[in-house]
């Protein structure tokens, strides 16, 4: 009994967002819980590598970001989120190399909870959200300069051994000079389950989480002075095993992002993995 009171207590602080650090989604920020009145930064850096071979051309293009994102909670059940990542993209396409590094383009949304349900062991959360991607990327190197705006929704489900974290999004790409990019619509879960320890005790200082995570994304065609891109848009399908060790007030973890389907239109260029870590603190 004790040990189970002790577990619901860790479970209950994760969705009901107690001042501590817990386990989340690693490939998608709008699940990160958020106590009242409290910040939470995570620090996460991503390497994406895509590759292939058109006509005998090489084309090999590295991306690296170093994101930031800072939550808060604004009241209880309301946070609000701003994220900005620094981006490095190194291209090398036959011949022709060419290396851009600065300010992509930022995220600024407010996640409510709508609905709660607990039970002895268990416990569910719905959030809405919704938000702007703001072009503070230099327009056609490291951002695409359109104010876009993306809604979705948020199903967290927690027990006493696993929590499920899942949600629906859908982004609506504005043009800025002469390009749009196109509009895309993703549905993404995660499922972290508790590894160690296996008996959880007053004494036990911190979790260890197996992770697998999931993301599907239709993307449409982008536009290019009104014409049609028909070399964009398609879909992709990713899956994404990992880890991470929660402590009390900080969490580290890493994941892999591995393409399963890249059913991408034309000659538009794979993405071969993405390599992500990250550091995340609650105050």
């Amino acid at each position: 009994m004790l040990r189970r009171r002790h577990i619901l207590l860790v479970i209950t602080a994760l969705v009901a967002a107690a001042p501590s650090a817990h386990g989340a989604a690693i490939t998608f920020n709008t699940a990160l819980p958020v106590s009242k009145g409290a910040f939470i930064l995570r620090e996460q850096f991503i390497v994406s590598q895509s590759s292939d071979t058109l006509g005998g051309l090489a084309r090999d293009v590295t991306v690296i970001k170093g994101v930031s994102v800072v939550g808060y909670g604004a009241a209880r059940g309301l946070a609000v989120f701003g994220v900005l990542p620094v981006v490095n993209i190194d291209r090398e396409i036959g011949a022709m190399q060419s290396n851009t590094t600065g300010l992509g383009d930022g995220t600024i949304f407010a996640r409510q909870e709508i609905m709660r349900w607990d039970s002895p062991g268990r416990t569910v959360r719905i959030a809405p959200f919704a938000g702007l991607v703001v072009p503070t990327g230099d327009a056609g190197r490291t951002g695409d300069g359109s104010l876009d705006v993306f809604a979705g929704a948020i199903l967290t489900a927690a027990t006493t051994d696993w929590v499920f974290d899942s949600q629906i999004k859908y982004v609506v790409n504005n043009e800025a000079n002469g390009f749009e990019r196109g509009d895309t619509a993703s549905a993404d879960a995660s499922l972290q389950y508790r590894l160690l320890p296996k008996v959880v005790s007053g004494s036990s200082g911190g979790f260890l989480f197996g992770v697998l995570e999931a993301n599907i994304t239709y993307l449409d065609e982008n536009r290019q002075a009104g014409v049609n891109d028909l070399n964009s848009g398609g879909v992709q399908v990713f899956l994404s095993p990992g880890v991470q060790y929660a402590a009390k007030r900080w969490i580290a973890e890493a994941a892999v992002k591995i393409p399963v389907v890249n059913d991408l239109n034309g000659a538009a260029l794979e993405p071969d993995y993405s390599v992500i870590t990250s550091l995340r603190f609650n105050f």
